[in-house]
């Protein structure tokens, strides 16, 4: 990324570079299809999460999707529904809509998260522990720690592309009235109409983006990859409309050189994207204060 250089123009380029390079390594096309929604999501929701400032939040929503996978195995077992998503929807989006209303009623929203977070985490350890010594699971539990896209099925690929859907129409919709509640919330409800709406349409991508990518990049680094995509746009560019288009090709760039490099290496998927997603923000970090001092 050079100094003066059109870091757009670059990550154009990077990301139809890693998108060759993906073809002629990754032969599974659900995998292929796999790491190009999930980069969509994670790349169109980061942007909003900064506007928002909210990171916190995105933190908790790793451990907010955790409980609603470990408690859907749970549910599965003990009610006439058997569908695990339908479960880890209600649930998921249950959480993260009862702290959009505590944000919303003047909660300060770093307690607000830590209530959640105290809730998530042990509500987390007490459904795995109940679903790993009672019921038997078509999954490893330890997938939602570690992430394995190799579980998503054909049918995951199908739900994931209309979430992907859902989330990048809702995202752009509410992208810039997000940018004003972050920068002055009292002038955007008088400049805003339709507020509530957005706000309400932001909480629920960000819910449903945890939820979806929750068995393909893990709980343990879902929450990392879904704020470095905005990090890493903001070094090196001013706008919004820039910041967005730039997290959605380094968001995706990320994601499919770390599915390549897995598969050569026969190493986890989600730890090679984020050592990718980690080089490419250090390397904005650089261009950053080269263009600062140059």
């Amino acid at each position: 990324m050079a100094v003066g250089g059109r870091p757009t123009y670059i990550a154009t380029v990077m990301l139809l570079a890693s998108l060759a390079v993906a073809v002629t390594s990754i032969e599974r096309v659900e995998l292929l299809a796999v790491a190009v929604l999930s980069s969509l999501m994670m790349g169109v929701v980061s942007p909003l999460i900064a506007a928002r400032r909210l990171y916190f939040l995105a933190v908790e929503s790793s451990h907010m999707a955790l409980l609603a996978a470990s408690l859907a195995v749970v549910l599965v077992n003990t009610t006439p529904v058997k569908y695990e998503f339908f479960w880890v929807l209600l649930v998921g989006l249950a959480i993260m809509y009862s702290i959009g209303l505590a944000i919303h009623r003047g909660v300060d929203p770093d307690i607000a998260t830590s209530i959640a977070t105290g809730a998530t985490v042990s509500g987390s350890v007490i459904a795995m522990y109940v679903a790993l010594t009672r019921f038997r699971t078509s999954y490893s539990l330890w997938s939602l720690i570690l992430g394995d896209p190799l579980l998503v099925t054909r049918q995951d690929i199908y739900v994931l592309a209309v979430l992907a859907t859902v989330t990048v129409v809702a995202s752009l919709a509410t992208y810039k009235v997000m940018i004003y509640v972050g920068i002055d919330r009292d002038s955007a409800t008088l400049a805003f109409s339709s507020i509530h709406v957005c706000e309400f349409l932001f909480f629920t991508v960000l819910g449903l983006t945890s939820l979806a990518l929750v068995k393909i990049v893990g709980y343990a680094l879902e929450h990392v990859l879904l704020l470095m995509p905005a990090l890493m746009s903001m070094n090196l560019v001013e706008g919004g409309r820039k910041v967005m288009a730039l997290s959605i090709c380094l968001s995706a760039a990320s994601s499919l050189l770390g599915f390549s490099a897995a598969v050569k290496l026969s190493i986890a998927p989600a730890g090679s994207v984020g050592l990718v997603a980690l080089a490419i923000y250090l390397a904005s970090i650089v261009a950053r204060g080269l263009r600062r001092h140059g």
